[in-house]
């Protein structure tokens, strides 16, 4: 299929799953959480006026480090492969808190979610290198000190800066 829309990129994969699939062919996930923090900076830090302090992003927590209005915010960003959804359990997150009391910054989860466009590929939850994925990030989620936090919060309860 020959894409005559510029702006619409194509799969370098043809439609459904292919019979041969190799290790290299697949997005790591160290690619997948390095394609998130890159989504969250570009995408909805960067463009909101944000300052990200020296040495970040990176791939340990914090994630990013940014800073406006005089807030400090600590950063932790989670990939998601439809259908799944992952979210840090409750002793990572406690970790979260410590280390983002430390330096009186306000702790937040970053869901970022991939789908692939074929809807075999995301039904498999397949990420393939060269596909063209749907990003989802309903927003940041402020991690509380609480012994569980449910992560299923409403919309008006995210941080949407």
């Amino acid at each position: 299929m020959e894409n005559n829309n510029q702006n619409i990129p194509e799969s370098v994969w043809a439609d459904g799953i292919p019979a041969q699939i190799e290790e290299k062919d697949k997005i790591s996930p160290e690619e997948l959480h390095s394609m998130a923090i890159d989504y969250v900076m570009k995408k909805v830090i960067l463009p909101k006026g944000f300052k990200i302090e020296q040495g970040f992003p990176r791939r340990d927590f914090p994630n990013i480090v940014m800073k406006r209005d005089g807030k400090l915010y600590m950063v932790v960003v989670f990939p998601s492969v439809f259908p799944n959804y992952v979210t840090p359990n409750d002793d990572f997150r406690m970790k979260i808190m410590e280390g983002a009391k430390k330096f009186n910054a306000i702790a937040l989860y970053a869901p970022v979610g991939y789908k692939s466009i074929d809807e075999e590929r995301a039904k498999a939850s397949l990420t393939l290198k060269g596909d063209v994925f749907q990003t989802t990030f309903p927003g940041f989620i402020i991690l509380n000190e609480e012994a569980h936090q449910d992560f299923n919060v409403k919309p008006e309860e995210l941080f949407r800066p």
